[in-house]
Order: C-alpha cells, then sequence, then structure tokens
C-alpha cells in the first residue's frame, strides 16, 4: 500500500530490552496503545514481542495490518545501513577503551536493524500472528527525535525548549530540542558513552535494585539521604561538567568499559572508588545508602540544570518541554519546574521507550499527513470490559456483589470509614501510574491507612511514596506553587494544610506527587473525590497502582 493524501492509520511498534509495547494513531488520534506486559502478566516483558499488544490495538481500532499504511519503529534505520552508525561506533574504539562485552553490542546492533534484518524480524511475528498477507512498509524515525516530537506536539505549549533524556538512542544520551508550532530542532546533543540513563541504572544496580524497574526506588530513597562531601567528590569522578561548563561528561571507566564482576551495569572500579561491595537485594538499607541515592539524584539534577539554563538563554523560551525515559523521575522534573528562569514544565506521561510506540505513530502520521497530533488528554486507551463481561465474571468466582444505585456516594462511604477500595473503571490507562482507572484508593488522613496498604496489599519498601488525586481546582488550596499535573510526572511541595489533613501521601521531603482530576476528563474519579470530600473535608484520595509488588498493573477483570 504505497502512501498518500488518504493515509490515516499508522501503527508504532516498540520492541526492546524491556517493555514491547503498540499504539494506533488514526487521523492523528491515539486510538489504542499497550504494553505487553498487561496481557501476559510477565512484568515488563522482558526481550518478548508484543503480539497480544498488536492484536489487542488491532482490534480496537477494528483494522487488519493490511489496513495499516505503515508500521513506525522509534529507531533511525538508514543510519544502521549507510554506515553512520558503524562509523560511529568506530570513532568510538578510537577514543575509549572499549571492552569486548560494549564491541559485541555494537556488532549486535549493527546486525539488528540491517533493514532486511529488520524487516524479516518482524514479519515472521506478523506472519505468524496472521498468516501470509500483504505486510505493511516499516518507517523508521530517529529516536531522540520521536521523544521529542511527541512531548511537544502533545504539550500545552506553541513553543518549549524540550529536553530529551534517556539511556541511549541511536547514537544520543541527551538532547536540547527548540520547538515552534510543528517545527523541532536539535540545538545541542550528547553522544554515547555520556549517559545520564546508564548512570542512574548503574547505581541503582549498585544499590541492590534492578536496571529499568528500580530507577524510582532511588529517588524515593533519595528523599532519606543528605549531602555527603565525600561521596560528592568520589561521583564527581564519574560525572563532571564539560569544559564548556554546558554539557556534562561522564568517565565510562566506572560505567561501561573494563571488568564487570558484580554487574553490566558498572565496572570494578565503582567499586573500589566507593570502597563499599554493592548492596545485595536481601541486605538492609544503611544511612550510607540514602546518601548514595542522594548523591547520584543531585548529580542528575546538576547535571540537567546546566542544560536547561543554557537552552532557555539561548531560545529566550521558559516554557520546557521533557521526553525520554529519565523523564519519569519526578523529583528532577520537580527541582526543573522550580527554577526562576521556568514558566511552565510538562513532561510526557509516556515518555519512557514503551511510549515512544505512541511517538513513532504520531511522528509517522505527520510525516506523511501532516496531521498535528492532539494534545494530551488522556491516557485512557487500553482494555475496557462491560457491564457484563464483569457480572459473568463475578458469578465464576462465586463472589458476592451488588449493583450500586450510586458508586461514587457508596464507595466515598467505605473510603471514609477506612477500607480500602480497589477501583476498576473504564479503558485501562496507559504508563506506569495509576490515575483512576485501574487504581488502589484509601483515605489519605491517616498515616495507618498508607502502612495498612503497604503491608498487606503492596509489599512496598517503607522510603517509596504514595501519591495523592486530588480534585483538580482545589489544588491551590494545598501547593503554593504548582501548574497543572494531571499525569503524576511532577511533585510538588505539600503546604501545611496538605500536610496536616492528609499525611499518608506527603513524602519525608514534604514532597507529593500529585495528579489532579480534571471534572471534564474524568467525570466519574472527580465525582467519586467530590462525595469523599462531603464526608471528610478533603477532596484526595491516596492512589496507588492496581496489583501487587512483581506483577503488572492489572488488565482485565479476571486479573482485579
Amino acid at each position: 500500500m504505497s502512501l498518500n493524501e488518504s493515509s490515516k492509520v499508522f501503527i508504532g511498534i516498540h520492541e526492546g530490552h524491556v517493555d514491547p509495547a503498540v499504539a494506533v494513531v488514526k487521523n492523528g488520534k491515539l486510538i489504542a496503545y499497550s504494553e505487553e506486559e498487561r496481557h501476559i502478566r510477565y512484568k515488563h516483558a522482558k526481550n518478548i514481542y508484543p503480539a497480544e499488544a498488536l492484536k489487542y490495538c488491532l482490534n480496537v481500532a477494528n483494522v487488519t495490518l493490511e489496513d495499516v499504511d505503515a508500521i513506525a519503529v522509534n529507531w533511525n534505520l538508514p543510519a544502521y545501513n549507510d554506515g553512520t552508525m558503524k562509523r560511529f561506533y568506530e570513532s568510538m574504539e578510537k577514543n575509549w577503551n572499549i571492552d569486548k562485552t560494549t564491541a559485541n553490542w555494537q556488532k549486535s546492533e549493527l546486525q539488528r536493524y540491517d533493514h532486511v534484518n529488520f524487516k524479516n524480524h518482524h514479519e515472521a511475528h506478523w506472519r505468524n500472528l496472521f498468516g501470509d498477507m500483504k505486510f505493511p512498509q516499516i518507517c523508521s524515525m530517529p529516536h531522540h527525535y520521536v521523544h521529542a516530537f511527541q512531548a511537544c506536539m502533545q504539550s500545552p505549549f506553541d513553543k518549549s525548549l524540550c529536553l530529551t533524556v534517556d539511556g541511549s538512542g541511536d547514537q544520543h544520551c541527551t538532547a536540547l530540542w527548540q520547538h515552534e508550532g510543528n517545527k523541532i530542532e536539535p540545538i545541542r546533543e550528547i553522544i554515547m558513552p555520556h549517559s545520564l540513563g546508564w548512570l542512574y541504572a548503574a547505581f541503582t544496580e549498585y544499590l541492590g535494585f534492578e536496571a529499568y524497574d528500580g530507577e524510582y526506588k532511588v529517588m524515593g530513597l533519595a528523599a532519606y539521604g543528605k549531602p555527603n562531601s565525600i561521596l560528592r567528590d568520589k561521583l564527581g569522578k564519574i560525572i563532571f561538567p564539560s569544559p564548556d561548563n554546558i554539557e556534562y561528561s561522564i568517565d565510562p571507566a566506572y560505567i561501561h568499559y573494563g571488568i564487570h564482576t558484580y554487574s553490566q551495569r558498572f565496572t570494578d572500579k565503582l567499586v573500589e572508588l566507593l570502597g563499599r561491595k554493592p548492596r545485595l537485594s536481601q541486605e538492609n538499607i544503611t544511612d550510607w545508602h540514602h546518601d548514595v541515592a542522594f548523591a547520584v539524584q543531585e548529580k542528575l539534577e546538576e547535571s540537567v540544570v546546566r542544560l536547561i539554563r543554557w537552552g532557555i538563554q539561548k531560545t529566550g523560551n521558559g516554557n520546557i518541554c521533557f521526553g525520554g525515559g529519565v523523564g519519569l523521575n519526578v523529583k528532577l522534573n520537580s527541582r526543573i519546574f522550580q527554577l526562576p528562569e521556568v514558566n511552565d514544565m510538562f513532561a510526557h506521561p509516556l515518555c519512557s521507550d514503551s511510549g515512544a510506540a505512541a511517538g513513532a505513530a504520531f511522528a509517522a502520521s505527520h510525516k506523511f499527513t501532516e496531521i498535528v497530533p492532539e494534545k494530551l488528554k488522556t491516557l485512557a486507551v487500553g482494555h475496557e470490559e462491560t457491564n457484563e463481561s464483569i457480572e459473568k465474571t463475578l458469578k465464576l468466582a462465586s463472589l458476592e456483589y451488588k449493583k450500586a444505585s450510586d458508586i461514587c456516594d457508596e464507595i466515598a462511604e467505605q473510603l471514609a470509614k477506612g477500607k480500602i477500595v480497589g477501583w476498576f473503571q473504564g479503558r485501562m490507562e496507559a504508563g506506569p501510574r495509576a490515575l483512576g482507572q485501574r487504581s488502589i484508593l484509601c483515605d489519605p488522613r491517616f498515616i495507618e491507612n498508607r502502612d495498612k496498604v503497604n503491608e498487606i496489599i503492596k509489599y512496598r519498601e517503607y522510603w517509596r511514596p504514595f501519591c495523592p488525586a486530588i480534585v483538580e481546582e482545589a489544588a491551590e488550596q494545598y501547593f503554593d506553587k504548582c501548574t497543572n499535573a494531571p499525569f503524576m510526572t511532577i511533585s510538588f511541595q505539600a503546604n501545611e494544610k496538605l500536610k496536616e489533613k492528609t499525611p499518608a501521601i506527603v513524602h519525608i521531603d514534604g514532597s507529593c506527587r500529585v495528579q489532579m482530576v480534571n471534572k471534564e476528563r474524568l467525570p466519574l474519579f472527580h465525582k467519586l473525590l467530590t462525595a469523599f470530600e462531603k464526608r471528610t473535608g478533603v477532596p484526595v484520595l491516596l492512589n496507588t497502582s492496581f496489583n501487587i509488588k512483581g506483577e503488572p498493573v492489572v488488565c482485565t477483570i479476571q486479573d482485579a
């Protein structure tokens, strides 16, 4: 099928080491999006092709793969095939003492993204799913451009300074972009091996967690730490300002190139520098571990702040967009928002590579049809159950149930009495945050409720904060400085009123990663919050994802 002005349907597929996902964009609108883990119940779906997510998205869009004008992927395939990436890897070997593991990884990347290999790989999966057919063409989009395009086009801004930061994508690890209207141009690019994402992943594993899963644990742990001049100086040998005092540089001998006795994410040189062996996952967390987390978070924030300040000075634009996986670091986002030079801040809630499935589909749609993506209003684009299917499952499970005459009123009453509620409504939300479609809710007025959710249901570590959902119109009562935050991608400092009224959702550093609930966009959830306010005086609920530790968020009523 050739692309022309009538082309309307684009599929985005992200298939990486973790979090494979699929999205379908029709007429510039995100019709469906799903992560594979939600269907197969294997968290992060490591090294698995997103077959179930693909079938789901095609079904929701009511199209077959033959109806799709192009499959978009978030990789710059031409660069892997015209010698660009090969020459880049060769230049790295001249500049750095690259080890054998890295050299093998580079070769595997060149093989993986070879046009023939890449096409055959995807078509083999499609053939297994759908049989012999006329396959759509594959449209490749540069990795960091996809992150930037998605963040800028779906932001509330017409003009912005956009930051994209992740582990790596094609050559790049970090980029600054100037955005105006439908145009996005890079104004600064930082290439491998200088990766803030890889640095944070290294310390995630050093502290005893799993990379690409436990970074948010390090972020939460950082709030318990304090400045430690010795640790700060040691980390200053790993990451430091570049000679221009704008960019940052990372010494890869501590992260990538060398002997890896303990983890592929860091070398033995890092262990020697810090003077302590890595924490085992079952070992206790000490004050020293708190301080390590604090120090690496501090270095991340300092590195990004320098770039942001330079970009604002160069462009004169204080509206900030954030894409790439590091954009999920809400503590960093809060630091950016608090800068006096910053007017406003938007971190895309699907900023990681899984969300780039949607970003690639948007970018391909715009490339071929010039349709501008819709502004981000909702993430409720996943699986939905009918009342009939819910009732059928309840009967099969022999569970007692009743149909509520006013579900919000009845649930608010139970919440006010201290009950913990599994809230399963509408289409599943995309991304890693519970936003009122697949949520566990409880009364935030009492600390013991937070501990009850932690100990009985979530089995989470003591240092990880719980977050509030709050009606949008009440936000200014509880935060002295904030911006619209409907997707839990930024935290604000709670004022004394919020600390006093709802202590269960305020982190130890006084911060709050909030979801502001809009009445038009989430009417049922807003109604629940309002009903709870009538009983308690606070339009706030503790809102955490509907799952238990180690499992994906529930998708179907059977999962719930």
